[in-house]
């Protein structure tokens, strides 16, 4: 049996971003011969766990914010002596590696998250820690996960990691069992319309005040869901737009089957990620089959592997939404859909332990 802990994410059955949908998918779908170990934020809901070999332990921290850092370094100290494997979901508490690592030789996986030091939302001194972070995960780790291609682009030049960095995205899943109903229409009078529909966390870096703006004098319609309440960036985003009668704003939707249901009945899906890697959002839109129009960012074409419709300017966007009545063609093809199957992921992972 091999014993592993999951360090990094808000823990099993949390719903907050990629990390926390790889953990589940990881948990739910894991080899007879795995045993993890998987640290919960504080202010993840208790679930109960029906699943044989995963072991769950409520920190006394959260994931997120600085307390982030306490959870890491505490969920690191807990574990370290009991697990064969280490999976990090990020880098940040990686700092306190080379110290244990005298007392005890265990493998480390690191999922990097991406390059978190190009983030708007992190001061210089977080920036420069972050990058710090990054370098000690290519010197301390067995396998470094970057979640897509673009990011080799930033592994230093002077030495050959070819051999300890792999490339292994997120999955997605779709949820169809849900219909329009009047229900359903009573909550989200748009689902018997035709709406553009874009999803994301609120930062500045996925450009959603940008996208809002852009269709304030446009005759289509805007779906926006996104964790709106939870930052003053998207609290000023429902001050400043709530009212325009053709943009909808929903402040955060955690029932799958309901939002799959959004995606699958919209008429495109606007990208705006401009820092992610391979964003989850992304990747669920390709499954629903639904065309995609996303910002030309070098991960996201790597993403969708260069098909969908491209926009390097928000006014391109809506002279393209306003000039093009079918989009039909920018569906994603199953054989790029294929690469996110959650089966193959989790085998990816497993081999790497």
């Amino acid at each position: 049996m091999k014993k592993i802990a999951i360090i990094g994410s808000h823990g099993l059955y949390a719903n907050y971003g990629g990390w926390d949908q790889l953990v589940n998918n990881l948990a739910e779908k894991k080899s007879g011969d795995i045993e993890y170990l998987i640290f919960n934020s504080r202010d993840t809901p208790t679930s109960e766990v029906n699943l044989s070999n995963v072991v769950v332990k409520k920190s006394i921290f959260k994931a997120a914010g600085f307390e982030g850092l306490l959870f890491d370094f505490l969920s690191i100290i807990t574990c370290f002596f009991k697990v064969d494997t280490i999976l990090f979901l990020g880098v940040q508490g990686l700092p306190i590696l080379p110290f244990l690592l005298l007392f005890k030789n265990i493998k480390i996986v690191c999922n990097s998250g991406g390059i978190e030091w190009e983030r708007t939302k992190f001061g210089y001194l977080a920036k420069l820690y972050l990058r710090l972070c990054f370098k000690l995960s290519l010197k301390y780790s067995s396998h470094v996960i970057l979640d897509n291609e673009f990011f080799r682009k930033y592994l230093p030049s002077d030495i050959n990691y070819e051999s300890k960095v792999h490339v292994i995205p997120y999955g997605g899943v779709i949820d169809e069992s849900l219909s329009i109903n009047y229900q359903l229409l009573d909550n989200y009078s748009f689902l018997d319309k035709k709406y553009y529909l874009s999803i994301s966390r609120s930062i500045a870096d996925n450009m959603i005040d940008e996208l809002c703006k852009s269709f304030i004098n446009s005759e289509k319609s805007l779906v926006l869901i996104s964790n709106l309440s939870s930052s003053n960036y998207g609290k000023n985003i429902l001050k400043n737009y709530s009212y325009h009668k053709n943009i909808f704003l929903i402040d955060g939707l955690y029932e799958k089957p309901v939002l799959d249901l959004i995606r699958r009945k919209c008429k495109a899906y606007i990208h705006t990620h401009t820092s992610c890697g391979t964003a989850p959002s992304l990747v669920e839109m390709a499954i629903s089959k639904r065309p995609i129009l996303s910002i030309d960012k070098p991960q996201n074409r790597f993403t969708l592997e260069n098909e969908g419709f491209y926009f390097k300017s928000f006014e391109k966007l809506i002279d393209t939404i306003d000039s093009i009545s079918n989009f039909d063609k920018y569906i994603i093809s199953k054989k790029v859909r294929s690469i996110y199957s959650w089966p193959k992921i989790v085998s990816s992972y497993e081999n790497l332990y």
